[in-house]
């Protein structure tokens, strides 16, 4: 019995949440068109929901521990928005994100940069023969192509970004391999050889994830799988 309902899906799910939303969407513009509301102010109200929605998102099904953090972010910022347009508070969010932003952008550069360091102390020999790729773009474009050790994997995040991974002629370490992915108002191309199977576990909102790889008579040997989580993005798969 407990290994049933341990399988059975949360109460609040991705799905749950977006047809809430939607819900109330229908319910603002019918309340508008019978003259009980001003539309118009109505949206100016709600509209930052929509990152407490994402946030929520990330929080149920986080694919990482990074994407629970980002997930709580974002429902801290929709909640401070809408208490500010609630008129609650004096202190308008907008007046401390451009700072604040630049101050968690450098500290998660400088604590990577410490984290990679030490990773690279601590295990000097296992990083020799393979290669795992991390990448993290901010309002900017990357380009990757991976080719002298064999393929182990990625962790890509793009926020207003753009990162383009060729992996057309790389070797895969094993019969495995994961991305994992985190886009936000940016996008990213994965390039992936003719003999790779790739096995999508992506959760979108407002976005989309399209496999645009050309039909191939080669035999799959080996598995590629792209997790994580976008939002309004979208992520193109191709050979």
């Amino acid at each position: 019995m407990k290994d049933e309902s341990s399988r059975r899906d949360p109460l609040f799910t991705t799905r749950l949440l977006v047809g809430l939303w939607i819900i109330a969407l229908g319910l603002v513009f019918l309340a508008g068109n019978l003259g009980w509301i001003d539309t118009r102010h109505a949206f100016r109200l709600i509209w930052p929901m929509v990152f407490v929605l994402v946030g929520a998102s990330m929080v149920i099904r986080p694919t990482n521990k990074r994407m629970n953090g980002v997930g709580w972010v974002f429902i801290f910022i929709g909640s401070w928005i809408f208490i500010d347009k609630l008129g609650w508070i004096d202190l308008n969010f907008w007046q401390v994100a451009f700072p604040l932003g630049l101050l968690a952008l450098g500290g998660t550069l400088v604590w990577r940069a410490f984290a990679a360091r030490s990773g690279a102390e601590a295990t000097p020999v296992v990083d020799d023969h393979a290669e795992y790729i991390r990448c993290f773009a901010v309002m900017s474009g990357t380009e990757l192509r991976p080719v002298s050790r064999p393929f182990r994997g990625a962790d890509l995040s793009a926020v207003m970004a753009g990162i383009k991974i060729d992996l057309a002629d790389a070797r895969m370490e094993g019969d495995v391999a994961t991305i994992e992915v985190f886009a936000f108002w940016g996008g990213m191309e994965i390039y992936v050889p003719p003999d790779w199977t790739v096995t999508s576990k992506v959760a979108t909102l407002m976005g989309g994830f399209v496999d645009k790889r050309r039909p191939t008579s080669t035999v799959p040997t080996k598995t590629l799988i792209i997790t994580g989580f976008i939002v309004m993005s979208g992520i193109e798969v191709k050979n």
